[in-house]
C-alpha cells in the first residue's frame, strides 16, 4: 500500500484498486470509474509498468494506472487525481 500524507488519496487508492480487482472487463471498468467521478486519461507506459502503479504527471497530479497496455503502442488508460 502506498502512504500518502493525505487520506483523501489512500481512500481513492483503495477504490479504484476495488474495481481493477474485480471487474475485469475494461471497457465496464472504464465506465464506472467515470460514473464515479473520476477523470480518465492516457498514460505513458514505462517498461515495468503494471496496473494500479502511481506516477506523478507533469502538472503534479497523480495519476493511477487502471489498464494494462492497450495495442503496441506504449498506452494505457490512467484515473488522474488533482
Amino acid at each position: 500500500m502506498i502512504r500518502c500524507e493525505s487520506s483523501g488519496f489512500s481512500r481513492d487508492y483503495r477504490d479504484i484498486g476495488y474495481f481493477v480487482k474485480h471487474v475485469r472487463n475494461l471497457e465496464l471498468r472504464i465506465s464506472l470509474l467515470r460514473e464515479l467521478g473520476y477523470r480518465i486519461g492516457l498514460n505513458v507506459v514505462k517498461k515495468g509498468d503494471k496496473v494500479m502503479d502511481v506516477t506523478i504527471g507533469k502538472r503534479g497530479e497523480r495519476r493511477i494506472q487502471v489498464t494494462p497496455q492497450l495495442t503496441k503502442t506504449p498506452v494505457a488508460k490512467c484515473v488522474i487525481l488533482e
